[in-house]
């Protein structure tokens, strides 16, 4: 699994994940994901469309990602889903957790991505 970095603002970045999400994995999520948040960038948006699969490991990861980013006090969105992906992520039940929760910053994340996307 590579981790890509996508369009970012000051306080918003995309990480695009792409291949299989599963053992062995060697912390490249965790690390991109601490460094933009010790950086200052309080959004994190992860583009999972290219992640045809994911196991209990990369699950892991995603926690890792997660909590990294709540603990500084930032979120930390999934986006793109294959159906595989939101499959697992609903049955161990993060996929609400992971996809929801943008709160009041959801109208300018959404429209961030959207304009990026027409860019690209």
């Amino acid at each position: 699994m590579n981790v890509v970095r996508g369009p970012c603002s000051h306080t918003m970045c995309v990480l695009r994940l792409v291949g299989p999400f599963r053992a062995p994995l060697n912390g490249e999520l965790r690390h991109r994901v601490r460094a933009l948040v010790r950086n200052g960038k309080r959004t994190i948006v992860l583009d999972l469309a290219r992640v045809p699969r994911i196991d209990a490991a990369g699950v892991g990861q995603l926690v890792r990602a997660y909590n990294l980013t709540v603990e500084r006090n930032g979120v930390l969105q999934i986006v793109h889903a294959t159906a595989w992906v939101r499959e697992i992520l609903q049955r161990v039940g993060l996929f609400d957790l992971l996809s929801g929760g943008w709160g009041p910053d959801e109208r300018a994340a959404r429209t961030f991505l959207a304009r990026r996307a027409q860019i690209l």
